[in-house]
């Protein structure tokens, strides 16, 4: 046998190693891509770690069908559709939001020259039915504060005394909470929040600088009788220092420590609603609408790059109206 004699492999051993291949290259373009996403674009690590985890999902599906992903076509993503949403009872909105992860994917692979086409682009979506936001009337928010604020219900020490830590760990996620309802900053945003980040004026509280999703920053006002409480609670804080700081020089709380805090909140409050600290953010916009705002004006101070996802709030006051009608 020479040098330039061909040698016939299996085609069983050829297919295994070109797939061997493409999940490779998947890997490394997944990884590159999050990396982007990271360091380019600022995103967080809860959004970069949502968005790892839809690709895996991408990733599996098409290796269970043996499809390279860098030759796949808008039929394939549709397919993909079908399956989460029949076989797997996804619903609507989340499948859109694997299909815009993809996007987003596909567009960078191809913009690095990774793939020559946008095998999205042309795949139709699933149509998201409208939704009322979930928000809390002003009577539930008073029962919230009432519930934060009652010490009685934090668990005394072997000792029979009320331990001072907790105390402190209840107000600081009644605070945490306040901030939301009365700013409309997501979980992420109020969370990485320090001292220097509030401007305050004769001891109180005026408004919050935040950098929310696309390192967008934007500052926002914060009505003067929270203000008041807040610029109290902030007094005597190093500007460096996280706000919700577990201790001094500490870190903040995480984001699903926040949420088992609202969620035992809300039932020690009595509240038959499943909020979470985005709902909170809903009940925000609700009271801007209520107050008189312009879609415009809560597009800008909730940090929505686009209009569109304002104009849900634009049903509340619909559904109120239909509540009252149905009385008569």
């Amino acid at each position: 046998m020479t040098a330039y004699d061909i040698v016939l492999l299996p085609a069983n051993t050829k297919k295994e190693g070109d797939r061997v291949d493409y999940l490779d290259k998947m890997k490394e373009a997944k990884a590159d891509f999050l990396s982007h996403l990271t360091y380019n674009k600022g995103y967080s690590k809860n959004t970069s770690y949502v968005y790892s985890s839809d690709l895996n999902i991408w990733s599996k599906w098409l290796s269970d069908r043996e499809k390279d992903w860098r030759e796949v076509r808008y039929t394939d993503v549709e397919h993909f559709i079908g399956w989460m949403m029949r076989d797997k009872g996804v619903k609507a909105h989340i499948a859109n939001r694997r299909v815009s992860c993809l996007s987003s994917f596909y567009k960078w692979a191809n913009h690095q020259g990774i793939i020559d086409h946008d095998p999205v682009h042309l795949a139709e979506k699933p149509k998201i039915p409208s939704r009322i936001p979930v928000y809390l009337e002003k009577e539930e928010q008073q029962k919230l504060r009432a519930a934060l604020t009652d010490h009685e219900n934090i668990p005394k020490s072997i000792f029979g005394k009320k331990s001072k830590y907790l105390i402190e760990v209840r107000q600081r996620y009644e605070m945490l909470f306040e901030l939301i309802q009365n700013s409309g900053l997501r979980i992420s945003e109020a969370l990485k929040l320090k001292v220097l980040d509030i401007y305050i004026v004769d001891g109180m509280a005026k408004t919050v600088r935040t950098v929310g999703k696309g390192d967008k920053e934007r500052v926002v006002p914060v009505p003067e009788k929270f203000g008041a409480r807040f610029g109290v609670w902030l007094n005597g804080r190093e500007k460096g220092e996280y706000i919700f700081a577990m201790k001094e020089g500490g870190p903040p709380p995480t984001q699903n420590a926040a949420r088992k805090m609202l969620k035992k909140m809300i039932e020690k409050a009595g509240l038959d609603k499943h909020i979470t600290p985005h709902k909170l953010r809903h009940t925000y916009a609700t009271r801007l609408l209520e107050a008189g705002a312009e879609l415009i004006d809560i597009q800008a101070l909730l940090g929505h790059s686009d209009i569109s996802t304002t104009q849900i709030y634009a049903h509340v006051n619909q559904e109120r109206l239909a509540g009252v009608v149905a009385k008569l």
